[in-house]
């Protein structure tokens, strides 16, 4: 199965830092709650009073069907969903979606044309191609691959704004939203308990996530990057409140084939897996930005990647494939009673 789904390589360590809580910081104790939607662990952490709990509860459950009902739109897994439907009319016609749909395959297509095609939403033309399930490994030949890299080039989606319709110019195209819609379901997640009040916590759709707010204590939260050659060694701890991180490497999803490591995230002007890096972690103000961008930054490698994130005012700790690690310079080194951190400075 191809796939490019943000890998969870890194760890959320804990709250560290700032004291002395402000008004607005969280009260009570934390709360957590996971569910596995759009093919992956959700999981939902929030800070309230422990009188509250049943509140809490209902309003966990209210998240975790919201994320339910968005893959009812954006799965291409399912043949009945918006997506579904627009893959099954490629190179026939155009289909009318919903707004939802129609702004985040626009909001795809403009990474993709940002990134020269690094991340590109028609990738999915590569499925079935390759397999990682073990015991099933698999990578295509020369020839597959040859037959299947005319279908992916986004520059062949049309959208017309006017009737919220996207059409496939060719047949057998294939959209998918793996390499973003996790972010934007934890974003849209965040928004609904941001209203229902609750004042810190985070949501993580297997490593993308997003934190907000403090403690009780007015601690800030840290996230640890950990090194893709060995998961128990943390690179960078990321330091701050109100803000996404994503992940994307290539030690998750992977087999190794003649001494070569074969994984998941494919550069699609090759067809063959993306050579120039080890990990991406992508720090923004939106899971949907981070997610997005940590693909087509693995893609390009810390070199052209530093180059994108810059324009975007996102911040990124890139790993290249020789292991060097590469800060964008927002990204400013404080040390603290428990080590070295990154602030980012995010706009």
């Amino acid at each position: 199965m191809l796939t490019w789904l943000a890998t969870a390589v890194f760890v959320i360590v804990s709250a560290q830092g700032a004291t002395g809580a402000p008004p607005s910081a969280a009260s009570g104790e934390l709360h957590c709650g996971s569910r596995v939607e759009m093919g992956t662990e959700f999981k939902i952490c929030v800070y309230a009073p422990a009188e509250k709990s049943l509140n809490v509860r209902q309003d966990l459950n209210e998240a975790f069907d919201g994320i339910k009902k968005m893959d009812a739109w954006m799965s291409d897994w399912r043949p009945e969903t918006e997506l579904s439907r627009v893959n099954q009319a490629a190179g026939a016609r155009a289909v009318k979606v919903s707004k939802e749909l129609f702004g985040l395959v626009a909001f795809a297509l403009e990474v993709a044309r940002e990134s020269q095609g690094a991340f590109d939403p028609t990738f999915n033309a590569f499925w079935g191609l390759y397999k990682f399930k073990k015991g099933e490994e698999r990578e295509p030949t020369d020839e597959e691959i040859a037959e299947r890299l005319p279908l992916i080039d986004y520059r062949n989606v049309t959208l017309n704004r006017a009737d919220s319709t996207i059409l496939l110019k060719k047949p057998s195209m294939k959209l998918g939203l793996g390499g973003l819609g996790q972010g934007y379901a934890v974003d849209k997640t965040v928004e609904l308990l941001k209203k229902r009040g609750y004042a810190a916590g985070y949501v993580d759709g297997s490593g993308d996530t997003y934190f907000w707010g403090k403690k009780p204590t007015g601690e800030l939260w840290t996230a640890g990057v950990r090194d893709p050659s060995n998961h128990e060694r943390v690179v960078a701890r990321v330091y701050g409140t109100d803000f996404a991180v994503t992940t994307c490497g290539d030690d998750e999803k992977f087999f190794l084939k003649n001494g070569r490591r074969v994984h998941h995230i494919i550069d699609t002007k090759s067809g063959r897996p993306a050579t120039r890096s080890r990990q991406t972690t992508v720090i923004a103000r939106r899971a949907l930005d981070a997610d997005a961008f940590d693909t087509a930054s693995f893609v390009l490698g810390p070199v052209e990647a530093l180059k994108l994130l810059k324009s975007k005012d996102l911040e990124g700790v890139l790993i290249g494939a020789d292991g060097r690690v590469t800060l964008t310079p927002g990204l400013k080194k404080r040390q603290t009673e428990w080590g070295e951190v990154l602030e980012a400075a995010l706009r």
